[in-house]
């Protein structure tokens, strides 16, 4: 089982469709379609959380762009 997902997104992202990885590993008795997640996660948040139909967990978090080194 798994114990917690992520997907990740972008510094520029604001929407995502990814695999639920907990229905990937009972996908036998599953559509490989229902088995997506569609969501957003608002530009200003760095973190989320949705569910999927089946209700599996999943933490949405932006990858942060290194700020730029003065020269």
């Amino acid at each position: 089982m798994i114990e917690r997902q992520h997907v990740w997104l972008g510094a520029e992202a604001t929407s995502f469709d990814e695999p639920c990885e907990a229905c990937l590993l009972i996908r036998e008795s599953l559509a490989v379609d229902s088995c997506v997640v569609h969501g957003t996660l608002r530009p200003e948040a760095d973190v989320g959380f949705t569910t999927c139909q089946r209700g599996h967990r999943i933490v949405v978090r932006r990858i942060v762009r290194p700020l730029a080194r003065a020269v």
